[in-house]
């Protein structure tokens, strides 16, 4: 019977140390992770930024940029851009 109340209460005692470790220690490592996830953030942006500096050129410059690779599609002549109307009835 005494291995039953020993072991009742370890498992109490290993409930509340869990307990505790969680309130003291949890907001240090949620705060650590914050800041990880906000300086990768701060890095992505700065690289945009940064990338974006590089390719702008001088301002008014205009750059047109062709796909590489992409074929047009080819329309016969029997095709045409269909037009979407509404009737309207005279009175």
């Amino acid at each position: 019977m005494t291995g039953v109340l020993k072991t009742i209460l370890f498992l109490i005692i290993i409930y509340y140390m869990w307990k505790l470790m969680l309130r003291l220690f949890f907001p240090i490592v949620a705060k650590k992770a914050f800041e990880k996830a906000q300086q990768t953030m701060e890095d992505r942006m700065r690289q945009a930024y940064d990338s974006q500096q590089r390719n702008a050129g001088f301002e008014g410059d205009v750059t047109i940029q062709k796909g590489a690779g992409k074929q047009r599609k080819s329309i016969s002549e029997d095709e045409g851009e269909y037009v979407d109307f509404e009737e309207v009835k005279d009175r």
